[in-house]
């Protein structure tokens, strides 16, 4: 798998450590569905677990303007709450990554 999942890391987990991140919950659908679509299409990713880091709640909450969901996307600059596959192809191609 591409995407790179962090545990128990050493420092505080921050918005916007790559490219493209995709903060969620290992069990959403929609989460689950986005992270297939970025490892099928070779799009190194890193994936942030809701669950194991509350505090980035927070931090997406203000981006989003109170409004998380699982998944958020963070492309290359713009942040993508919830987003279809074509949103998605969308600002990877408006960001380069794709």
């Amino acid at each position: 798998m591409l995407g790179t999942i962090y545990g128990a890391p050493a420092r505080p987990v921050g918005l916007r450590t790559g490219p493209v991140v995709v903060y969620g919950n290992r069990w959403c659908g929609i989460t689950m569905m986005v992270r297939r679509y970025l490892d099928r299409a070779g799009v190194p990713y890193q994936f942030v677990d809701l669950e194991t880091h509350p505090e980035v709640r927070q931090q997406l909450e203000w981006v989003t303007g109170g409004y998380v969901a699982s998944p958020t996307v963070y492309v290359g600059g713009e942040v993508l709450v919830q987003p279809s596959i074509s949103e998605l192809e969308w600002a990877l191609s408006r960001s380069g990554v794709r």
